[in-house]
């Protein structure tokens, strides 16, 4: 239990930034700006009753933030695995 909350705990630490980072990567800025980004959100845009650009670009960011942290995740996650096999091996080789 205690790695699971330090895992989410880190993750949280790193939606922001990599939320930030997922909005400014150039072909996110191409797919909405086509249009494309638009209407694939328009199904949850109407799910939630949105009717105004302020609510729609509420509903983006939200979204974006959600995927920072999914993708926090797995790298807190693989970071974890990783540190924790690197010590295992370092106990192995040291007796």
């Amino acid at each position: 239990m205690k790695k699971a909350l330090i895992c989410v705990a880190l993750a949280l630490l790193m939606t922001i930034p990599v939320g930030v980072g997922i909005a400014h990567i150039p072909w996110v800025y191409q797919w909405f700006g086509s249009g494309a980004g638009y209407e694939f959100y328009s199904p949850l845009f109407d799910a939630l009753g949105a009717d105004g650009t302020e609510e729609n670009s509420e509903i983006i960011v939200g979204s974006l933030y959600l995927l920072g942290f999914v993708v926090s995740l797995v790298f807190v996650v693989i970071g974890w695995a990783i540190v924790g096999r690197l010590r295992r091996r370092r106990r192995w080789e040291s007796r």
